[in-house]
């Protein structure tokens, strides 16, 4: 069993949207998990051998507690009943009380789009006794999204990534072959294997970071409000940003 559960489409999908967030999380003590709906195997650059070797690194860099890889068609994600069950059937198993998964709305790749679809259906279905798979019905208490690295509104919250930033970067880069680590853009073929992409990362986690009030910040959304326990330190800005 974890407490805390992301659900990507492909291997550094997690690491890339909410790899500080599952830092923080960590630190407080929750088990935390992720599932890959792929195992990305049609990717422009590398093996999905050399892609589950990336991902043993990222988990050390992570602590992460368990890790799911499922067989969905990398590039062909679709909400389809089979999807579903498979889903339902990892929620099951590891029964985390929080699932995390991509808004859909605002997803520009189909399999992200496809992926927050069945994450959302199956979050409720788990738990539904008459739906029957190899474990127990059980039903997460919330479900909450994270976009793309591209964002175009405003998140329902952000998760204080600062002291972990650095962390985070470090199991990106764990995916050697779909990231450029040394700065070398030759024979640049796809995004994420650009400098524009550290750019934009970078840019993004500032600005979250900044209208939050702290140095770097991951955005969130959620479809019911937040609960604040402690409104002063949820709204309390550092000195910079006052």
């Amino acid at each position: 069993m974890i407490d805390i559960l992301a659900i990507g489409s492909h291997p550094d999908d997690i690491e890339i949207s909410m790899g500080g967030a599952l830092c923080v999380f960590k630190q407080q003590g929750y088990r935390i998990g992720i599932c890959d709906l792929s195992r990305g195997e049609t990717g422009t650059y590398g093996t999905p051998e050399q892609r589950q070797e990336e991902i043993k690194l990222a988990n050390r860099i992570l602590s992460i507690d368990k890790r799911i890889t499922l067989d969905l068609p990398d590039g062909n994600i679709r909400n389809t009943e089979q999807a579903r069950l498979k889903v339902i059937d990892v929620i099951r198993e590891l029964k985390p009380e929080i699932v995390f998964s991509f808004v859909t709305d605002i997803s520009r790749h189909p399999d992200h789009t496809h992926t927050g679809q069945i994450v959302k259906e199956s979050v409720y279905l788990a738990g539904l006794k008459k739906i029957e798979t190899e474990f127990a019905p059980f039903r997460p208490s919330q479900l909450i999204y994270f976009p793309e690295l591209f964002i175009n509104r405003k998140p329902d919250f952000i998760i204080d990534v600062s002291d972990f930033y650095e962390q985070k970067i470090k199991a990106i880069k764990a995916y050697g072959s779909q990231v450029t680590v040394t700065g070398d853009e030759t024979g640049i073929k796809t995004f994420l294997r650009s400098d524009n992409f550290w750019g934009m990362l970078n840019s993004r986690a500032q600005y979250m970071g900044a209208i939050s009030g702290v140095k770097y910040g991951e955005p969130f959304f959620c479809d019911s409000p937040v609960r604040v326990m402690d409104v002063y330190k949820a709204f309390i800005k550092d000195i910079s940003f006052k």
